[in-house]
């Protein structure tokens, strides 16, 4: 099959998908084929046997693998169409009444299928991810005071193991005021270095988040 047109970018699932017809899809399932029309054969290796009503066909008979202007009436499909699986049906109803009406002749335990309205499903699904976000917010927040105390420990402790350092300098004639700029200024380095490189990647993961998230998320 031909591709016929590409549509814009949505950053939605619609990016990952094909439109086709019911037809073409079941096609593509092996339900519907093209091929000769073998009421026109004359090769014997072909025709399996041959009646007024019917001709049957051989495994030899060539179908075709590409649908084309010249072969798409060929395209058929055996058995009841009725009985083809459709997955999903969107139905527009005309008012409130009609689709109230509609809903409920799906309600039965014995019903195979089910009708849902879409916005109440959407709504669903994002309070449940917004009370996973709150979740996530909490837990953020912990480890980043965490991190935070992490961090002026780490200080704390470099401070008290570069004691003999900070004397040597001291004795050499810096003062305190110095030492401390010395060691102010380290922390200024530290810090600034950690937000370069915090920001670049920041920026790259929201240049590429949303195929981040088809990639790790969405399968």
């Amino acid at each position: 099959m031909k591709i016929v047109g590409v549509l814009s970018r949505s950053h939605s699932s619609d990016d990952l998908v094909v439109f086709v017809d019911l037809k073409t899809a079941w096609v593509i399932q092996g339900l519907g084929h093209g091929h000769e029309d073998i009421k026109k054969l004359n090769d014997p290796t072909l025709v399996l046997n041959r009646t007024e009503s019917n001709v049957a066909a051989t495994a030899k008979l060539y179908h075709y693998n590409e649908i084309t202007n010249k072969n798409i009436e060929s395209f058929h499909f055996h058995g009841d169409p009725t009985v083809y699986p459709i997955t999903a049906v969107i139905a527009v109803p005309f008012d409130e009444k009609s689709g109230t009406i509609l809903q409920g002749r799906y309600l039965s335990k014995a019903e195979a299928q089910q009708i849902v309205r879409p916005e109440e499903v959407i709504d669903g699904l994002l309070q449940n991810i917004f009370r996973i976000k709150s979740v996530m917010d909490a837990v953020i927040s912990v480890v980043a005071v965490a991190t935070i105390l992490a961090i002026i420990l780490v200080f704390v402790l470099s401070l008290r193991l570069r004691q003999g350092e900070i004397q040597t300098i001291f004795k050499l004639g810096c003062s305190r005021m110095t030492i401390t700029r010395l060691v102010a200024a380290e922390i200024v380095l530290i810090v600034l270095v950690s937000g370069v490189l915090c920001g670049a990647f920041m920026f790259a993961v929201n240049l590429y988040a949303n195929d981040l998230v088809r990639m790790l998320f969405i399968r």
